[in-house]
């Protein structure tokens, strides 16, 4: 009974750490796609204001 209890415990660290980095990567993730967005934006501003 007592391992199966420590087991569980174990399991819900480990996936508690897996939620924690998905959710990191998805973060890191997102704000890369919005720097790119912003930089093409001003690429675009740059390229439309020199014509």
């Amino acid at each position: 009974m007592e391992f199966s209890s420590r087991m569980r415990a174990s399991m819900l660290i480990v996936i508690m750490f897996c939620v924690m980095c998905v959710s990191t990567v998805l973060t890191r993730e997102e704000k890369i796609a919005a720097a790119e967005a912003e930089q093409e934006a001003n690429l675009y501003v740059s390229c439309e204001s020199s014509y």
